[in-house]
């Protein structure tokens, strides 16, 4: 008879995650994930496979839950300017909120395995394509109600706006200064 699994696999993912988002891939070891899970490392190999399988595992949870809250602020009730301008308004709160600012994960890794790791640099480009495409509707549709001016290029707006959102949560990594943060954000919108 099958051994049942006795731990709650979202919980254990949940440590995981904030882990390899923590000390980056590379920076964590197996005994970090056994310290941090609780889990012995046969159980991790069983459930997860090996580390870099956990690694992919944790980023596409991640991004999963990110996409959620991207798609609250997309498919909002608001404009579709406003739901852009609250979008980063509601980062750059968060990012204020928080003591210490890890970053993105989605972003940390890009630095971190984006350029030597195929199969993550795969993921990353489809996820930035996924939100890119979430920005371009937002933008024509702001440009058809003339929120936005149209003589704008809405996929360069988008991929503006995509890049500006990595490098708000990479710059709050090095120090988290209100005024800063607030007046980066203010910036961003103002190009819109």
């Amino acid at each position: 008879m099958p051994k049942s699994v006795l731990f709650d696999r979202e919980e254990v993912l949940q440590k995981v995650t904030t882990l390899f988002w923590r000390k980056g891939y590379n920076g964590t070891s197996m005994q970090d994930l056994v310290d941090a899970t609780g889990l012995n490392r046969s159980s991790i190999y069983n459930s997860f496979g090996d580390k870099f399988q956990l690694y992919e595992e944790s980023l596409k949870r991640y991004q999963q839950l990110q996409q959620k809250k991207l798609e609250t602020y997309f498919s909002g009730v608001l404009s579709p300017k406003q739901a852009i301008t609250s979008l980063f308004e509601g980062i750059r709160d968060e990012i204020i909120g928080e003591s210490k600012s890890k970053g993105c994960f989605l972003s940390n890794c890009t630095t971190e395995l984006g350029h030597t790791e195929p199969k993550i640099h795969d993921f990353l480009v489809k996820n930035k394509n996924t939100i890119t495409q979430g920005f371009t509707a937002l933008i024509q549709k702001a440009q058809e109600t003339g929120e936005i001016d149209h003589s704008k290029n809405a996929g360069h707006l988008a991929l503006y706006l995509f890049s500006s959102l990595q490098g708000l949560r990479v710059t709050s990594m090095l120090g988290n200064k209100n005024d800063d943060i607030q007046g980066i954000t203010q910036q961003i919108l103002s190009v819109l």
